[in-house]
């Protein structure tokens, strides 16, 4: 430490420079007289040293000293004189400033918008705690996240590295908003194989997820008042997103053929609707997949209504049981291609922190959507994009998507079975035909957030199914469990762990 030195300036003395430290000492200086005036320890027009005197007072060179003066009068924060010592200008106090000698009453806090306090529900405070604090974690039963141990990371380090050592300059420009054209092929090529999608390269559009595509659709498409249909129950990310455009809700009931079409075109403001956001292979959390006849329905729908529907495909590849319906944007109806917006996600297949998905938009609307993705984000890294494309290219991405797809039946047979041992009869299972959630059916009366409450305290995640609800009728309880991202041992032993915080719960609730 350099302490200040006793001189007639003995107001100086709160003066500390520290040797060595990553600041100059004349940003040290500068930074801690700027304090002192804001906090109100130097008033204005006080008279400070020259900056011979000051640089003797702190054992500085004079340049120090000169250099820190010229600083804080470039910003005004003191006068310098010629031939005079400088003095503290009049700088007016922060609102609600708590300074040292200048104490006020506290400032209110800032104010956020309403879309930002909305989001409150979707990410709870623990979360929130554990993402901002580094701790993310993958806990058995957790909804959404994949087996990183089937990753075949090398191959993955591979294609990246590769894709570094290659760079050019172009590629280190800024880049089409709809994303790197390799990948945007690759796409094409792999949902033409697995989805049955038919397009061109000029509607791909490559996202940072799937939630980032579902936000740029709402920014696209949607004004404020606006009608937008969604699934009840549905993803609360997905209400989220189309509340922040200032679109109103219509939540669509769902059932065991998926969305209730009917229950929509016939209200009436979800008949105006300008947007239907709506997961035809498997509606989270049921997993129910929307009928063919239903399909039609929407469809037919959406072009009486001139609407936009936007097909939002989690898992659609991870289909074990029946055989896979086509996706809507496959279908080979008149005005389909104009109409349907299909979504897709690396995220649940390859690992969430990728931040890679894809969207296929109808011809009329990419320059729209372009525009507005121009004015905003922008596409990911080139560089991941670019290895991901290797990656889906030399065939890699395939042969581990036969790899899930194996494993995630497993798990849920697996997952069945122990449950149907060892849960209550008043406890219901519904076995998705593919993807990796499954939802349990609780008693009426019981407690699904103290439930998963409880769950938590024991090392197990799972979602309340009561909150994934927009009804306002009484909501039916439940629990809503992923299953595709540990191995068979680990959600036996959590299978026991929630049949024991099931069980209790349903006993108290019999008590009562």
């Amino acid at each position: 430490m350099v302490p200040a030195r006793s001189t007639s300036h003995a107001a100086h003395a709160f003066l500390h420079l520290q040797r060595g430290a990553p600041a100059t000492l004349a940003a040290q200086l500068v930074e801690q007289l700027r304090r002192a005036v804001l906090d109100g320890v130097l008033q204005p027009d006080h008279l400070l040293p020259s900056s011979r005197e000051l640089a003797r007072e702190l054992g500085v060179s004079r340049n120090t000293a000169v250099a820190a003066y010229e600083a804080l009068a470039a910003d005004g924060t003191i006068v310098v004189r010629a031939r005079r010592a400088p003095v503290v200008a009049h700088v007016p106090a922060p609102a609600g400033w708590q300074g040292a000698a200048r104490a006020q009453p506290a400032a209110a806090a800032p104010r956020t918008s309403k879309s930002a306090r909305r989001l409150s529900a979707v990410v709870p405070p623990d979360k929130l705690d554990a993402l901002l604090g580094g701790r993310a974690r993958s806990r058995p039963f957790g909804v959404g996240l994949p087996d990183l141990e089937l990753l075949p990371w090398r191959i993955l380090e591979r294609c990246l590295v590769r894709r570094v050592r290659s760079m050019s300059a172009a590629d280190a420009l800024d880049h089409d908003p709809r994303g790197a054209p390799l990948l945007r092929r690759a796409v094409l090529h792999h949902i033409a194989v697995a989805r049955g999608v038919r397009a061109t390269v000029d509607q791909v559009f490559i996202t940072e997820g799937s939630q980032a595509a579902v936000d740029l659709c709402c920014r696209a498409l949607l004004d404020p008042g606006d009608a937008a249909w969604v699934e009840d129950p549905g993803p609360l990310a997905l209400r989220a997103a189309v509340r922040m455009a200032g679109a109103r809700l219509i939540p669509i009931p769902v059932d065991e053929d998926g969305l209730q079409v009917h229950a929509g075109a016939h209200r009436r403001r979800g008949a105006r609707a300008r947007v239907a956001f709506v997961s035809p292979a498997y509606a989270f959390p049921s997993g129910a997949r929307l009928t063919l006849p239903r399909r039609i329905e929407l469809l037919s729908w959406a072009a009486r209504a001139g609407a936009v529907v936007v097909e939002i495909d989690y898992e659609g590849e991870l289909r074990f049981d029946g055989t896979p319906l086509p996706s809507l944007l496959s279908l080979d109806l008149e005005g389909v291609k104009e109409r349907v917006i299909h979504v897709g996600t690396f995220s649940r297949s390859l690992f969430p922190g990728l931040r890679l998905g894809f969207m296929i938009v109808p011809p009329a609307l990419v320059r729209a959507v372009a525009a507005v993705r121009a004015a905003s984000t922008r596409s990911p890294p080139y560089l991941l994009q670019a290895a991901l494309a290797d990656f889906i290219d030399e065939g890699h991405f395939a042969r581990h998507l036969r790899k899930l797809k194996q494993a995630t039946r497993r798990r849920r047979d697996l997952l069945l079975a122990e449950l149907g041992l060892l849960l209550p009869s008043a406890v219901r299972a519904r076995a998705p035909a593919g993807g990796s959630v499954l939802t349990l059916d609780l008693p009426a009366g019981v407690d699904d957030v103290a439930i998963v409450q409880a769950l938590a305290a024991r090392g197990v995640d799972a979602l309340p199914l009561s909150r994934s609800t927009a009804a306002r009728a009484p909501r039916a309880p439940g629990l809503i469990l992923g299953f595709g991202a540990h191995s068979e041992g680990v959600l036996r032993d959590a299978a026991r762990t929630l049949a024991a915080v099931v069980t209790q719960a349903i006993g108290a609730g019999e008590a009562r």
